[in-house]
């Protein structure tokens, strides 16, 4: 009798030509020699696959739709780009909004019956609702003949751990700034769905999509699969990572009190992840704070990722914005006090040294005021005032010309005229004047006309956005990475955030900034 391979994660069995187990998803032997994993991307947590993968089928698995197919009398089935322990992915044409989209087929076995699969449509259209950069776009969820499915906006990226994958490969650690910029971003994302009402429940690395190389000024990413953990089945095998969460990363809660999780529970799953960015290992058993193995990370992260790892949910970060607030803190204050000198007295208090520190400068100003009014006294014939010198005298050539034909400076914010795209949907031309003022117009994805206008004051500013049609106006405010992106948070009349995310000048969301 010949026994057939398992998988090495989940132990199911599995045929010599499956690369990924049919069951959890989980690559079962490596790719051929010429293959490279720079294009793979994550759809809702399964990794795309190569044609050849998708003909291999065993009891577990779903008849793949042929292309060309048209389900639920509106998808248009292109290709096969994902399949893993929840179902399969299909790249589709929507033949209503006549774009491309990822439509998942979620497997009925994964789900618990017909209050899940209710469930899941509940969630998928508070889903929906959620517009953020950073999270993946929600269009439709249903159920079309007793498949249950989600389209969602397609995707061109890689997964996070894809990503991590490859810098493991290569020996590279992960910059503190980078990986807390990853996790910013992440943090903006969840503080969006968590004000909608949507709980995560299986954030991981697998569900976290990379636009672009992440840098610590900007990492374009997109989280998928909000809510859906909480429609499927209540398995907890470490092999499928299905069910309420995958348990690796999965706070405790939600296996003691899987229906009344909060966002806590995805503070703690981000922790996990924070961690295994610094130290590419996960935080098990008595665990050594990142700073333990790297120098360049500061105490205060490691107390911030032990505080998001706490059983109880009460002790860790209340919210994604407390947790945020803390992590910026954490990385811009983790620098290395200079020693006391014999001069700095033990007892003299921070507040009480900056005032000597001010006092001992205006009293150096004053004696140096002194001494130059004294030194000028000294040199000039009273009464006399000898004319200033040409200013240009001395210099030939182009330097002379410069000199009586002077040039106005170039405005630093002139980079930033022109298009503005806020990257869920609304696209401004502005012009921004030398003084840091600007205005312009543009149009809101439900179509509506938007004027927007207000004032830069170096990196920081304010502005007003106003829809005339509808008669609504509300405040923001921006902040500039002097690049080709500016941060801004919209708040309504009693000052609560309502859309926050980053402007993309003069490019589109993902792609490069302008040379």
């Amino acid at each position: 009798m010949t026994l057939m391979p398992l998988c090495p994660n989940c132990k199911t069995e599995i045929t010599t030509e499956d690369r990924f187990c049919p069951e959890c998803g989980t690559e079962t032997k490596p790719p051929a020699a010429d293959f490279s994993d720079a294009g793979l991307m994550t759809l809702g947590g399964l990794e795309t696959i190569d044609d050849a993968t998708t003909l291999s089928r065993t009891r577990h698995q779903q008849q793949a739709l042929e292309t060309g197919e048209v389900f639920a009398d509106r998808y248009i089935i292109e290709e096969v780009i994902g399949r893993g322990g929840m179902g399969l992915v299909y790249k589709a044409k929507d033949m209503v909004s006549d774009q491309t989209v990822a439509l998942k087929l979620i497997r009925s076995d994964r789900l618990g019956g017909e209050m899940a699969v209710k469930r899941l449509i509940s969630e998928g259209v508070t889903a929906r609702n959620v517009r953020h950069p950073n999270v993946v776009a929600v269009y439709d969820v249903g159920d079309a003949h007793g498949q249950p499915y989600v389209s969602m906006e397609y995707l061109q990226g890689q997964s996070l751990r894809g990503w991590h994958r490859k810098k493991i490969q290569a020996r590279e650690d992960i910059p503190l700034r980078h990986a807390a910029r990853i996790v910013a971003e992440i943090l903006d994302g969840l503080s969006a769905a968590h004000a909608a009402g949507v709980i995560h429940r299986d954030l991981k690395p697998e569900n976290i999509i990379l636009m672009d190389e992440p840098t610590d000024g900007t990492a374009p990413l997109k989280i998928l699969d909000f809510g859906i953990a909480q429609a499927t089945t209540g398995t907890l095998d470490s092999g499928t990572g299905t069910g309420i969460g995958t348990p690796r990363y999965m706070a405790p809660e939600q296996i003691t009190h899987a229906s009344s999780v909060g966002p806590e529970a995805d503070l703690y799953s981000l922790s996990v992840l924070f961690y295994e960015l610094l130290v590419d290992v996960l935080p098990q058993g008595h665990w050594q704070p990142p700073s333990g193995g790297r120098s360049d990370v500061p105490i205060g992260i490691d107390k911030l990722i032990e505080r998001g790892l706490s059983n109880r949910p009460a002790s860790r970060p209340q919210s994604a914005q407390e947790y945020r607030k803390e992590l910026v803190e954490a990385v811009n204050l983790g620098y290395v006090p200079r020693k006391k000198t014999p001069d700095t007295p033990e007892d003299v208090t921070d507040d009480k040294r900056g005032l000597i520190k001010l006092i001992s400068l205006a009293t150096i100003g004053v004696v140096g005021l002194v001494v130059m009014i004294a030194g000028i006294a000294s040199f000039m014939e009273p009464g006399s005032t000898p004319p200033p010198p040409p200013p240009c005298d001395g210099l030939t050539g182009s330097a002379y010309q410069e000199c009586i034909n002077p040039q106005e400076p170039v405005s630093m914010y002139q980079s930033l005229n022109g298009q503005w795209n806020d990257g869920i949907g609304s696209i401004y031309s502005m012009r921004v004047s030398k003084d840091g003022s600007f205005s312009g117009t543009g149009t809101s994805a439900d179509g509506y006309r938007l004027q927007m206008s207000g004032r830069m004051n170096g990196v920081n500013g304010s502005y007003t956005v106003t829809a005339p049609a509808i008669g609504v106006s509300m405040n923001g405010r921006l902040q500039w990475d002097r690049g080709c992106h500016i941060s801004f948070q919209t708040f309504d009349a009693y000052n609560n955030v309502v859309a926050q995310g980053q402007m993309h000048v003069n490019h589109q969301p993902g792609g490069p900034c302008p040379s």
